[in-house]
């Protein structure tokens, strides 16, 4: 709240807008949770205009934060991204100064340089940025960031209502340190972005996430599987292995399996259900003859086509064709969904 403060705002409007009670102002024993901290936060930068919510010396407009994160939210990797995100961030000022050691025998390092101005808790800014970029990151690739550590030049905190900041990060904290940054693992940088659109960002900003929980990354194990047997359909692999999956979405196939299994789901079943739903739409949305509907989900021969579309929808391709031809809600989906599994 300092920084506001020092440019003149009100710390107990600001509160009230992010629906705190203004009673935890200037109260050491007080707490709020994760999702107010997130939406506090929020309001700060909107009332300064400012994402380093008056931290540094020189702003940083949320029209241009917006600008950064349309640049880095299209990247195809979660490498990339953080690349991308580090060289706008030098450009806009002197004040901050990221950075990304690439060759750090721990794993890849993202130094962040903070040049605060006085009056300000320089720690609390540093380990806000640090809980923003753990759970914007793990959001992107839609899993927890696995961290290899988290280095501060700050002091253990000592809260006098023991709560222990850091504990979210899940790694080893390193304090005292010549520099503020995180190590990533390598796999991670190396993820799939699965979120790739700003109206995404702007729903998951909306969904005032909780920073004080380890992050989901907004999706569950079925749909992380879902989008990647459907990538490896777009290349022409119709029966995907697990392990094929599994690689995709840089994880181990015991975590993968894990994953699905806590959840209730079948690899087998989701593999088989997508082709079957594209198989679907192609009869509903085309009017292709039943044998190219066949060829274009990976069937070489019509016989065998025609045997697992039973297996599928309990009907012969004709017959599920000829019964929901008018059924204008099924065809409607059918439209949308070969439009979505079909681009490239």
């Amino acid at each position: 709240m300092r920084g506001a403060e020092l440019r003149g705002h009100d710390p107990l409007a600001i509160l009230a807008r992010a629906g705190i009670d203004e009673a935890v102002y200037g109260d050491v024993g007080r707490a709020i949770d994760g999702r107010s901290l997130f939406s506090l936060v929020e309001q700060l930068q909107e009332a300064l205009d400012d994402a380093y919510i008056g931290f540094l010396a020189e702003r940083c407009r949320m029209a241009l934060e917006m600008e950064r994160t349309r640049a880095y939210v299209h990247c195809d990797t979660l490498g990339e991204a953080v690349r991308v995100s580090i060289r706008f961030t030098q450009a806009l000022s002197l004040d901050i100064g990221p950075q990304l050691v690439e060759d750090d025998p721990q794993g890849p390092r993202h130094v962040c340089v903070y040049h605060t101005i006085e009056g300000v808790d320089r720690d609390i800014f540093v380990w806000l940025r640090f809980v923003w970029i753990y759970h914007l990151f793990s959001w992107l690739i839609g899993r927890p960031l696995a961290l290899r550590g988290v280095a501060v030049r700050a002091s253990p905190p000592v809260q006098a209502n023991g709560f222990d900041r850091f504990a979210i990060f899940g790694c080893p904290i390193h304090y005292g340190a010549q520099e503020d940054s995180l190590w990533y693992d390598r796999h991670d940088l190396s993820a799939p972005l699965v979120h790739g659109a700003l109206a995404e960002y702007l729903d998951y900003n909306a969904s005032r996430p909780d920073w004080f929980s380890t992050p989901s990354g907004g999706l569950t194990a079925r749909v992380r599987t879902e989008r990647a047997i459907i990538a490896l359909h777009r290349r022409g692999d119709w029966t995907p292995s697990f392990e094929a999956v599994a690689d995709r979405l840089r994880l181990q196939p015991r975590r993968l399996r894990r994953d699905l299994l806590r959840e209730g789901e079948s690899f087998q079943q989701i593999r088989t259900r997508l082709r079957g739903e594209l198989a679907e739409a192609y009869l509903l949305a085309t009017d292709v003859p039943v044998a190219t509907v066949g060829y274009r989900v990976g069937f070489n021969e019509p016989s065998s086509f025609s045997r697992n579309f039973v297996a599928w929808a309990g009907m012969t391709p004709s017959e599920y064709r000829e019964r929901f031809r008018g059924d204008g809600a099924r065809i409607a989906l059918a439209t949308t969904r070969l439009t979505e599994r079909t681009a490239s």
